[in-house]
Order: structure tokens, then C-alpha cells, then sequence
């Protein structure tokens, strides 16, 4: 069967000149499917890699100000009047170290905080001047993907 034939049949016409339909004519067909399905997750991951890079630029771009900063303190607090003894106050990819969290990944590396950026990299100041002279500890780990929460504390 021609090529116009087995794309007439994609597009769901039926053969030109009343030819009967071909084993390769259904092979055509099945192969386009195929192909179509390859192009679409190809689409959705393309979107899925634009979509993550634009949230880390944006988390780059965020600050903790001093109202955030009192807020993440008092709920440390609520927490541990309940008996916790972790909070996490912040949970971000690991796109937003400057190393994709290798040095948080490969401890002990006393220099991972240095490959933090935005907000990440000013709550660890935050915590460094005031809190750890204060006792306090700041943990970080880096979470499987879809891992539940506590997975990254940071305290």
C-alpha cells in the first residue's frame, strides 16, 4: 500500500482506489500510535524540566524577612510544646544548591552550607548567628522524591 494510503488510514479514511486493507497498512498505523505516544511523554517531560527550572529560579528569588522568620519560630515553639523535637522549616530541591546537594549528600562536608541559594542560604545564616550559639542544631538531609516531609528537616 502506498504512503498516502497508510496516512489516509491514520487519518482514518479509507484506502484510495477501493484497495483492501494491508498487514503493513495496520503496522503503519500501529507504529504512528506509537510514535504519537513517544512525541506526547517527550512533550510532558520537556514541560515538566521548563516547569522545575522556572520554581527554582523563583525560590532563588525569595527571602525570609523578619515577619517570616518570627512566624517559623513561634511554630518551632508550638511544635516542641507538643514533645517534637525537629521542625522543618524549609523544604526545597536540591536544584537550588549551587551542587545539587552533593555536599549535603556526602557527608561529612563542613562546606555544604555554602552551597546554598536564596531561601535556603538565609535561613542557614539566620540559624548560624543567633540560634546555634543558643544550642540550637540545624539538620540537613536530602529526601528521596515524594518522600513524606520530615524527611528534610532543618533543626
Amino acid at each position: 500500500m502506498a504512503e498516502k494510503d497508510v496516512a489516509a488510514l491514520v487519518r482514518g479514511s479509507p484506502p484510495a482506489g477501493g484497495e483492501g486493507l494491508s498487514a503493513n497498512a495496520f503496522r503503519g498505523l500501529a507504529m504512528a500510535f506509537k510514535d504519537a505516544q513517544v512525541q506526547h511523554a517527550t512533550d510532558v517531560e520537556t514541560a515538566a524540566v521548563i516547569e522545575r527550572r522556572d520554581r527554582v529560579k523563583a525560590l532563588i528569588g525569595q527571602h525570609i524577612d523578619d515577619t517570616k522568620w518570627r512566624e517559623l519560630l513561634h511554630q518551632a515553639r508550638q511544635i516542641a510544646e507538643r514533645g517534637e523535637k525537629e521542625y522543618l522549616l524549609l523544604r526545597f530541591p536540591s536544584e537550588l544548591c549551587t551542587d545539587g546537594a552533593r555536599a549535603i549528600n556526602n557527608p561529612p562536608n563542613p562546606d555544604w552550607p555554602k552551597t546554598l541559594q536564596g531561601e535556603a542560604m538565609e535561613l542557614h545564616a539566620r540559624w548560624r548567628d543567633p540560634l546555634s550559639r543558643r544550642g540550637f542544631h540545624l539538620v540537613s538531609r536530602v529526601a528521596i522524591a515524594d518522600q513524606k516531609p520530615d524527611a528534610g528537616n532543618w533543626w
